[in-house]
């Protein structure tokens, strides 16, 4: 139990880190939007807003399933469900849509580092889940 208490709080804190980088710093719309898409937003610029704002709806949605994790890491017998479902979104918004982004010609090398954090923690909690129900 005590390596899913551990999961839960590292990648918990991931999310929030997510959260952060998201929708504070805005670190992934001045990577890999179009330069100048934030001084646009700014002008109120509505397709640059709208992206923004879709960044940030991101960050928030991190940031939930960042609190919940560290919530559930009180309660880890209870837990399996949530981090079942941390382990879908990984798979499904994280592997899933990096290769689609690939395949949309984005850049393959931040992406498969990307796919590789995703199945990190994927791997990590599946084995933590293992571990604590045998």
């Amino acid at each position: 139990m005590r390596s899913l208490v551990w999961w839960m709080r590292i990648v918990g804190g991931f999310y929030l880190l997510q959260f952060v980088m998201t929708a504070i710093v805005r670190a992934p719309i001045r990577a890999m939007s179009p330069e100048g898409t934030l001084a646009l937003e700014a002008a109120g610029d509505p397709l640059a807003r709208f992206l923004v704002d879709t960044w940030i709806g991101f960050g928030l949605e991190s940031a939930a399933i960042g609190i919940g994790l560290l919530v559930a890491s009180r309660f880890p017998s209870l837990a399996g469900p949530l981090v079942w479902t941390v382990i879908v979104i990984e798979v499904a918004k994280g592997i899933i849509f990096d290769v689609y982004m690939i395949t949309r010609g984005y850049d393959v090398f931040g992406f498969v580092g990307w796919i590789v954090i995703h199945s990190i923690i994927i791997g990590t909690g599946w084995r933590s889940l293992r571990k604590a129900n045998p």
